[in-house]
């Protein structure tokens, strides 16, 4: 090879890892909510919701909606060992539906599924869905199901229909309850209590200026999101302080759960204008988030599955921000994992974080 032609090789190969590191970094601060509904256009509906009386016993299992009205391009990425989906192949950028109308997040097992059926008449009631003619429509609505049957209730006791009506009915923006709410309420992680949990992130320079990343999801993870001082492995990724720990205190380590009886759920969105292609490569970029988040994750008795809805209201062409908006997918999730486990409260048979290291949580 000539001089030359090494000079221009090496020209072009710095052009490129310099594209790179510009895509893939970005000034951030979390959204003004904290929650995926930081994202225009994304609402979010729990079923049932907790009591207002503190006495009473909070649900055991549940179901969690994610709704874009507009429609939002869709991926998945589903590394775990033991899934439970629904339409996740509809997804796959070669088929023909580009958008889907909202994601269901569910307790119940395979049971579960049966909560996108409530979903599913709630938004054809509202003419929400994929034109089929007639002036009706079907709407596209993925789901993914983490096991919960049989902690603190009969096996029998799960979501069924009504819970996806009820979540869908309720879905509105604004704030978002966390903890043992929605596809939470029954969750467990590592032998401690799972949960709920959201967070956003907003890139503030540079040609991402103004993409909006958010994540919601529910942890019932085999794998521990903390060392046995209290300490969480995605601590590191903190924003803004958002992270109410005061200090550490060792503890025994309590044991996993049980195999086949876990899967940690989620959903990340943006306002990037995504194709289906580049939105199945945020999600599977999102997916190390649980990776760096809970250890071990995507076991055999996982069924570990995220969704990426982008919305496209920045209608800017995002072709070279991927990389920016899946590593920031990442760490969102990271964080919102740790805010699901913060937010939980300890069920009949688990303790939570807080009442294990009651000296790292801020009162």
């Amino acid at each position: 090879m000539s001089r030359d032609r090494r000079s221009s090789t090496c020209a072009c190969a710095a052009a490129v890892f310099t594209l790179f590191i510009a895509s893939a970094s970005s000034a951030q601060t979390p959204g003004p909510l904290n929650a995926i509904t930081d994202v225009p256009g994304i609402e979010v509906g729990h079923f049932p919701l907790p009591s207002s009386d503190p006495t009473s016993p909070p649900p055991v299992t549940g179901t969690t909606v994610v709704v874009s009205r507009a429609g939002a391009v869709g991926g998945v990425s589903q590394r775990g060992g033991a899934p439970g989906t629904r339409e996740t192949d509809l997804l796959r950028p070669e088929n023909l539906v580009e958008k889907v109308n909202a994601v269901v997040l569910s307790g119940g097992s395979a049971y579960g599924l049966a909560a996108a059926d409530g979903v599913m008449r709630c938004l054809e009631a509202q003419g929400i869905g994929f034109p089929v003619g007639g002036g009706h429509v079907v709407p596209i609505v993925p789901s993914a199901i983490l096991f919960d049957p049989g902690r603190c209730a009969a096996f029998s006791v799960r979501p069924d229909a009504s819970f996806g009506m009820g979540a869908c009915e309720a879905a509105k923006g604004g704030p978002v309850q966390q903890g043992n709410v929605g596809a939470g309420a029954g969750a467990r992680s590592g032998g401690s209590k799972g949960g709920l949990g959201t967070a956003s992130t907003v890139l503030t320079t540079g040609a991402s200026n103004g993409i909006i990343v958010g994540a919601i999801v529910a942890v019932n993870s085999s794998g521990r999101t903390f060392d046995a001082q209290g300490n969480f492995f995605a601590g590191f990724l903190e924003l803004g302080n958002e992270f109410p720990l005061i200090g550490s205190s060792a503890t025994e380590v309590v044991p996993p759960s049980s195999l086949l009886q876990n899967t940690t759920i989620a959903v990340v969105a943006t306002n990037a204008r995504l194709t289906k292609a580049q939105a199945t490569k945020v999600a599977q970029m999102a997916d190390d988030g649980l990776a760096r988040a809970i250890k071990p994750s995507h076991g055999v008795g996982d069924g570990d599955t995220i969704f990426v809805m982008a919305t496209g209201t920045d209608t800017r062409d995002a072709t070279n921000l991927v990389n920016t908006i899946g590593s920031t997918a990442a760490d969102t999730l990271s964080r919102a994992v740790v805010h699901a486990i913060l937010a939980a409260v300890g069920d009949c048979r688990v303790k939570s974080y807080c009442e294990q290291f009651p000296q790292n949580c801020a009162k």
